[in-house]
């Protein structure tokens, strides 16, 4: 059964795989060559997000051990090792860990790569200058297990740099608590994804998702309901974090600061086409979707 049809939190084997059959990013290109196609997924990337690589700050650890949790399809991580980093990439699925490594292989880049649960990872204590993780720790069961194992990992000094998704964000309060319930109602009709898509230009096979998931959970909890409109209606499991509660997350260690950047247009298709870059700029740091956390240990 759908881990989303109970009440209780979903498993780490179910979180493994959604993500083990949705990896993260793969539908941004559909170019046959795999160089390609690793460079359109950059490209898509960093054009809809241009902010990352100044937030990331892919450039500074040079020499340096890094460690990406949740490594994804390596673009990030591409930018790590291609600055100078000793790279090192973990992720809970099969399907990433090999996209990854074979993102580096066709770049001529170096990187380790293993597959593991992040709750737990497998290395030695202080083994770390810089931990990395975009967008990951959000989903797991345990994003606790995963700080402490982060802050174990980590040399005495050493830097991490996390993205959570964002409680006081206009994705948060306007788009899922309000537009997206009213917007629910309209998908009853068998035939409302496929108008839906025409007239907004959204995806119809995330619509019809949603439209299951209508059907299936008439009255999502809280948990449900965010976990289902963050990345896609059957993901099982997503957090969004105040800048309190992210503090809280990271109390152990020292120099803590956060800030937020990410408005996207394309999730605002009757207004976002007349928002500015600036504009659009200017909302990300003020109510972005994108909490990003720096720390030392």
């Amino acid at each position: 059964m759908n881990a989303s049809l109970r009440d209780e939190a979903p498993s780490i084997a179910e979180i493994r795989d959604f993500w083990e059959h949705n990896p993260c990013g793969h539908e941004t290109s559909e170019t046959g060559d795999r160089l390609s196609y690793f460079k359109e997924l950059e490209e898509y990337r960093y054009r809809t997000a241009s902010w990352i690589p100044k937030a990331a700050d892919f450039g500074a650890y040079r020499k340096r051990r890094v460690l990406e949790v949740g490594c994804g399809m390596g673009t990030d991580g591409a930018q790590f090792a291609a600055a100078g980093a000793e790279y090192t990439g973990v992720d809970l699925t099969e399907a990433a860990v090999a996209l990854a490594s074979e993102n580096f292989e066709l770049r001529g880049l170096r990187g380790e790569f293993m597959t593991a649960n992040a709750e737990e990872l497998p290395f030695a204590d202080e083994s770390f200058d810089h931990v990395y993780s975009f967008g990951v720790i959000h989903h797991t069961t345990n994003p606790e297990a995963i700080v402490a194992a982060i802050y174990r990992v980590l040399r005495p000094g050493g830097t991490v740099t996390v993205m959570l998704y964002n409680r006081t964000s206009i994705n948060y309060y306007a788009e899922i608590l309000v537009l997206r319930r009213l917007g629910r109602t309209l998908l009853r009709p068998a035939s409302a994804p496929a108008v839906l898509s025409r007239m907004l230009r959204l995806p119809k096979e995330k619509l019809e998702g949603h439209r299951q998931q209508l059907l299936r959970i008439p009255h999502p909890t809280p948990e449900q309901w965010i976990s289902m409109n963050t990345d896609g209606p059957d993901c099982p499991l997503a957090r969004v974090y105040s800048a309190r509660e992210a503090h809280d997350l990271f109390r152990s260690f020292h120099d803590f600061r956060t800030c937020v950047f990410m408005f996207d247009r394309s999730h605002w298709p009757l207004v976002g086409s007349m928002i500015s870059d600036s504009l659009a700029d200017m909302i990300g740091r003020r109510v972005g979707w994108n909490r990003m956390i720096y720390a030392r240990k």
